[in-house]
């Protein structure tokens, strides 16, 4: 369950409705799920892997064992790195989510700040 005071921190921080939303699907997988959006990047942080908002990521939902996974495909010398460690790179990476409705909004969102991202 998503914690409220998280929600009205992320709401009061200026956060687009779309990343409180985003917030708000991964928590309902996991309690200790957390995104943001670096300032100096075109890019979603999801707890330490930072996930670039270009088009060359590329995404799509599965059903594996009975747990629902947003999958991040990464094109064209993209990649998803780390927080914490400036040498790790991969060209693939997932976040699990409660549901396949859950799965299709989060790519919805991610889709939106992606427009969004690149008009400011």
């Amino acid at each position: 369950m998503v914690s409220l005071a998280t929600v009205e921190s992320l709401a009061q921080s200026k956060t687009p409705e779309s990343v409180i939303r985003m917030q708000t699907l991964l928590r309902q997988a996991s309690d200790t799920a957390n995104i943001q959006l670096p300032e100096k990047q075109y890019a979603v942080q999801i707890n330490q892997w930072i996930i670039p908002l270009d088009e060359t990521t590329l995404m799509d939902w599965k059903k594996q064992d009975g747990v629902y996974a947003v999958q991040f495909f990464l094109q064209k010398g993209t990649a998803i790195t780390s927080q914490h460690d400036p040498s790790f790179r991969r060209a693939y990476g997932e976040v699990k989510l409660s549901s396949k409705q859950a799965c299709q909004e989060f790519i919805r969102l991610f889709d939106g700040l992606r427009v969004q991202r690149k008009r400011s």
